[in-house]
Order: C-alpha cells, then sequence, then structure tokens
C-alpha cells in the first residue's frame, strides 16, 4: 500500500507514528509539574519518596531490559516509526502487546511517587489514552497488514495492556 503526502494511514514502512510515545509521557509529567506549580496536590495515604519510587522504577527497568533483549534477539526495531520485520510474541510479549508502553506508565507513576505530585499520577490515565488512540492503533493495524492471521491470532491471546 502507497500512502499520498496528505494520507496518515501505516505503509509497509511503519505505522506512521511520528511523535514518539515516550515524548507523550513527558508532556504529560510536564503538565503535571506545571500544573503542581498552580495548585499544590501530594500524593495520598503518604505514598511518595524514593523508596516506593525505586520499587516500581526498579520494575519497569526489568521489563524494559526484557522487551528490548526481545526486540535485540529478533533484529527488528524497537521504534514505532520504523518497519518491524519480527513478530515479538515472546518474553513479556506473552503477558502483554504492549510491555514497553506499561514501563512508560511506570515511570510517569515513578515520577509521580518521587516528586509526591498527585498531578502527574492523575494525568497516567490521560497518557494511555492519547498513547493507545494516537499510537498503539495505528500499530496494531500496521502489524495486521504486515503479519495478516498471525498477528490476529496473537491478539486473541494477548491483552492490549495487561
Amino acid at each position: 500500500m502507497t500512502t499520498g503526502d496528505n494520507d496518515h494511514s501505516e505503509d509497509r514502512h511503519g505505522p506512521n507514528v511520528r511523535v514518539h510515545p515516550p515524548i507523550i509521557f513527558a508532556i504529560s509529567i510536564l503538565a503535571g509539574i506545571g500544573l503542581n506549580n498552580l495548585w499544590s496536590l501530594e500524593m495520598p495515604l503518604g505514598f511518595h519518596g524514593r523508596g516506593y519510587g525505586g520499587m516500581i522504577i526498579l520494575l519497569a527497568i526489568l521489563i524494559a531490559a526484557w522487551s528490548l533483549l526481545k526486540f535485540h534477539r529478533a533484529n527488528t526495531d524497537v521504534r514505532p516509526d520504523k518497519p518491524d520485520s519480527a513478530l515479538i510474541t515472546t518474553g513479556p510479549y506473552r503477558f502483554s502487546r504492549n510491555p514497553l508502553y506499561i514501563v512508560l506508565t511506570l515511570a510517569q507513576i515513578t515520577t509521580a511517587v518521587w516528586l509526591d505530585n498527585l498531578w502527574i499520577l492523575l494525568l497516567v490515565l490521560p497518557s494511555i489514552v492519547v498513547v493507545t488512540h494516537y499510537a498503539i492503533t495505528r500499530e496494531e493495524r500496521y502489524l495486521e497488514q504486515l503479519f495478516g492471521q498471525k498477528y490476529l491470532d496473537y491478539k486473541q491471546r494477548v491483552r492490549r495492556w495487561l
């Protein structure tokens, strides 16, 4: 399938995700910091600090390393603006079709906990919604075109998030 200059559909060159999802999460974190400067909201029940944040980020780092290792072994690019050469269904991809987006979500939660900033935590859901509608749905259409029934079967077996 070819695309014209004004056509935003996916093609064989990738899912056409131009704004990388980490940027979406970063914008959300910065918005939370800005909102907290206007009206400070602390994390509830004393759920803040490096201890809690350290546990969350450790989990995120482990998931990220496992996921990136799978990309490396499959010799395919992790970036959503690059074409895929393999469908990864093992490792963390047995449990979620998007473990690296879970990592970004955990990073945003960690930032909220470390900074004792409830706004950042409240903006996690909008981050997830934007990434789902902007990136994940495009990636899914692209992978359906690229891998066909193999990807559709994978979608049936494994949840989008958790």
